[in-house]
């Protein structure tokens, strides 16, 4: 029996190079994870988010990234952060929608104890965040810092006294001319968007709830506790007058209506003045006498989880872990890290006063969230 020649088995083993190459390179892509620079399959994700996450989502480098890194296209729809936790499986359904992304590390709780078990494949996690602030003008900055309300600290400013300003300001309705205010006029209030259906609005609910239900602020209230004050915060919520109902849009208003002239405290995210500062780039300065950064002492930080309640949402909350995703959402949005410790740098804005470090509390749990939500929503549900 004649033997094959070393030609024919080294040309033999070449084919066979080939064929398993070849299949390596047609299969790869189908299972490789999400990052795999550019082989994962492509897929669609719908997600319904915070307003203020809206221009990040919208970001050409950010899209490029998710797209040709991660093989993602985001299909990015604005809605408030309660209302979205709060749709019902069919609703999501009925809008394919595979990602949650609201503002609050609270709304995601409301989401849990009202889907347990509804998504196996649900998984969720933070991965931005930025800290609940009252803006202000100088005059009113001013006569609180004369008040004993608010105190300077190395050219930060800091509410140390908050349930002074809410009880004995708000609730009675004392005027900015009582504290000596040359322009500012009509009773003290703290402006934000309308809790019932924004995040930034509701977060100061909570916040206040915090403050007046309990003698230790960095303690969330019982629910028990909490029931005994919602009449009050409802005073204080009633006191605010008509609110936006989004976020984004509500900052707007008050930078293009005359920011302190418009209401002398304004309740917001940090993250939307440095958007504002990054936008306006050297025509910034204009702005920045206008305005203050007040950080209540403590505040709440507003959490952005992605709630993710398919696989392919999943990989999604794992893109936005990208590093030169998250550099973009804090250098161009203003949104702090949630992940990466020492990313978010103030020194990135030497012109704004921005807090490295500040005290914070925990928002209350579900069960005290919703009934807080029940009451902005409805008076008799206060009771």
């Amino acid at each position: 029996m004649r033997l094959p020649s070393g030609r024919f088995l080294i040309g033999l083993v070449l084919v066979l190079v080939v064929c398993v190459a070849t299949a390596y390179v047609l299969t790869r892509g189908k299972d490789d994870p999400p990052g795999g620079g550019g082989t994962a399959q492509a897929v669609t994700v719908t997600c319904l988010g915070g307003s203020e996450k809206t221009e990040l989502m919208a970001d050409e480098q950010v899209k490029k990234i998710l797209r040709e890194q991660y093989g993602l296209t985001v299909v990015f729809q604005p809605l408030g952060s309660y209302d979205l936790v709060q749709l019902s499986k069919d609703d999501l359904a009925a809008r394919k929608a595979g990602c949650l992304w609201p503002s609050s590390a609270s709304a995601q709780k409301v989401f849990e104890s009202l889907h347990s078990g509804a998504f196996p494949e649900y998984r969720a996690e933070t991965v931005l965040q930025s800290p609940e602030v009252i803006y202000a003008g100088p005059q009113g900055t001013d006569a609180l810092v004369k008040a004993g309300i608010v105190q300077k600290r190395a050219e930060r400013y800091f509410i140390v006294d908050m349930k002074k300003l809410l009880l004995e300001h708000v609730l009675k309705r004392t005027t900015w001319q009582s504290l000596g205010t040359a322009d500012l006029r009509g009773p003290i209030a703290v402006s934000s968007t309308d809790a019932a259906k924004s995040n930034s609005g509701f977060t100061l609910a909570q916040l206040q709830l915090n403050i007046i239900a309990t003698d230790d602020v960095f303690s969330a209230p019982s629910l028990a506790q909490a029931r005994k004050v919602l009449p009050t915060v409802r005073a204080v919520y009633d006191a605010q007058g008509l609110q936006a109902a989004g976020s984004e849009a509500g900052f707007r208003q008050w930078l293009t209506q005359g920011t302190e002239f418009h209401a002398p405290l304004y309740a917001g995210y940090e993250n939307q003045l440095i958007q504002q500062v990054v936008q306006l780039g050297a025509d910034a300065d204009k702005l920045l006498k206008e305005v203050r950064v007040l950080y209540p002492d403590p505040t709440i930080y507003s959490d952005h989880p992605i709630l993710a309640l398919d696989a392919d949402a999943a990989r999604f909350l794992e893109a936005m872990k990208d590093p030169a995703i998250q550099q973009l959402a804090w250098q161009k949005y203003g949104l702090r890290s949630g992940l990466h410790v020492g990313l978010s740098k103030v020194t990135d804005f030497p012109n704004l006063p921005l807090a490295d470090q500040f005290r914070t509390t925990a928002p209350p749990g579900a069960e005290v969230t919703l009934a807080l939500l029940a009451c902005v929503k409805e008076v008799a549900k206060c009771s």
